[in-house]
């Protein structure tokens, strides 16, 4: 009997021993952590202010006051009834001219956001979405102290805003804005808003991605892409193009290279094809370029300068070139061929070129640089660009019909012979261009 009954008990306890399994297979599998611990949130926006709490020096690297002080976040900036004179950095083009007005009989009640502002130009965004056009002196140009009538041709009220992928963070096309009568999907419910964004300006997750998660734990990491096809996304016009010269062009409209075209231009030029240098081995893209003599950090880079590389008889040496000016690097490779707001001559927008090659032959922008309508950028059989002689001389020489700098005229064949005579040890030209 009692061998019976051990028996029994052994038969028992496999059968409890079973049912214990099956539960914990049933429910102990489900989760690998305690239910009652806090989960990551999903991705969202939290704002630039939380990136701050850590990136603002106290704790690490600041990148936050050099990006506040660049241009980056005044791309786009939100009105509430008065002019932001509280917006920008102190020494940024707005407010310091107080000599702008507002277009036509525009009051700033009538006005939702502002476009620009902090370096070159500014343009105004009425309360129903719309870019402020039709009508004079819609624009108004800090370098020159002066207006332009931006698509003076477009009846007023019918530009919607659709600039939000490069001028704000988290932009949301609504690609429907003009017939699917759904304000939803408009920025604040203007109708000629043509998206919506987490925030007017490029703040730090328009680059990095939302940063919810890694606010709740740093075991979720930023993204961090440092590639030259980054600031592509931006600094281009019509799409990123290839940086192995895919066939793309860069834009140009009047014989000025288009804003926003530096990723093309560097992609067309003897930087990119010998494999560098990108974007950011020469700029921080959290400080000014602009106002690098005033803003916290540095827009280009300590040590970024061309005799880092351009030295000690390398075969693209320029650095010990002799130029009676004694003018550095960038005054010559560097011409401001590209306009954002206006022309300050016929040789010198108000942004400077990325191509850095000099044609040397005797000719113009218009013969040597551009196609017949000025309208793209010419290039070579290796795909590579080159800034003319005017854009790269006439920046400080006369042109001798009054165009120009002050100093000393000169012909574009007296340029072509010098800039010739300007090589590397062996006397070869710096660069031959044959477009």
């Amino acid at each position: 009997m009692n061998e019976r009954c051990r028996e029994m008990k052994r038969v028992l306890f496999a059968l409890f021993g079973l049912l214990l399994l099956s539960a914990w297979m049933l429910t102990g599998c489900t989760s690998s952590s305690d239910p009652d611990e806090e989960q990551p949130p999903a991705l969202a926006f939290v704002g630039s202010d939380a990136c701050a709490e850590c990136h603002s020096g106290t704790r690490g690297v600041d990148h936050y006051t050099p990006w506040m002080e660049s241009g980056h976040p005044y791309k786009l900036v939100k009105i509430d009834g008065e002019a932001p004179v509280d917006a920008y950095p102190d020494f940024a083009q707005f407010p310091n001219d107080f000599a702008l007005d507002l277009p036509g009989d525009y009051t700033w009640d009538d006005i939702s956001y502002v476009i620009g502002g902090y370096g070159w130009k500014m343009r105004w965004i009425a309360n129903d979405g719309s870019i402020i056009t039709g009508i004079e002196d819609n624009q108004y140009n800090f370098e020159t102290d002066t207006y332009s009538d931006y698509h003076f041709t477009d009846p007023n009220g019918t530009k919607p805003y659709d600039c939000g992928s490069c001028h704000t963070t988290g932009w949301v096309a609504d690609t429907d804005w003009d017939t699917d009568n759904d304000t939803s999907d408009n920025q604040d419910g203007m109708a000629k808003m043509a998206g919506t964004f987490f925030a007017g300006g490029v703040h730090c997750e328009e680059c990095h991605g939302m940063g919810s998660q890694h606010v709740y734990s740093r075991e979720y990491n930023m993204t961090v892409n440092a590639s030259s096809e980054e600031c592509g996304r931006c600094h281009t016009r019509g799409g990123v193009n290839g940086v192995s010269h895919g066939g793309e062009v860069i834009e140009a409209g009047g014989f000025f290279i288009k804003h926003h075209e530096q990723y093309d231009e560097w992609a067309h030029s003897p930087h990119n094809v010998v494999g560098g240098p990108g974007c950011v081995d020469c700029h921080d893209p959290h400080a000014s370029v602009k106002f690098d003599n005033y803003a916290a950090g540095d827009g280009v880079l300590n040590g970024a300068d061309c005799e880092s590389c351009h030295m000690n008889g390398d075969p693209g040496d320029i650095a010990t070139t002799n130029h009676n000016g004694g003018d550095n690097c960038v005054k010559c490779h560097m011409g401001k061929a590209s306009k954002s707001a206006v022309a300050i001559h016929a040789y010198q927008g108000d942004i400077r070129t990325h191509l850095f090659a000099i044609n040397s032959e005797p000719v113009g922008k218009a013969e040597g640089m551009f196609n017949p309508e000025g309208t793209e950028v010419l290039q070579d059989g290796e795909g590579m660009s080159a800034v003319t002689l005017d854009f790269a001389c006439y920046g400080c020489h006369d042109d001798g019909a009054g165009n120009g700098g002050t100093a000393s005229e000169r012909s574009l064949q007296a340029l072509s012979d010098k800039a010739k005579g300007l090589g590397d040890f062996s006397g070869n030209p710096v660069h031959t261009y044959v477009p």
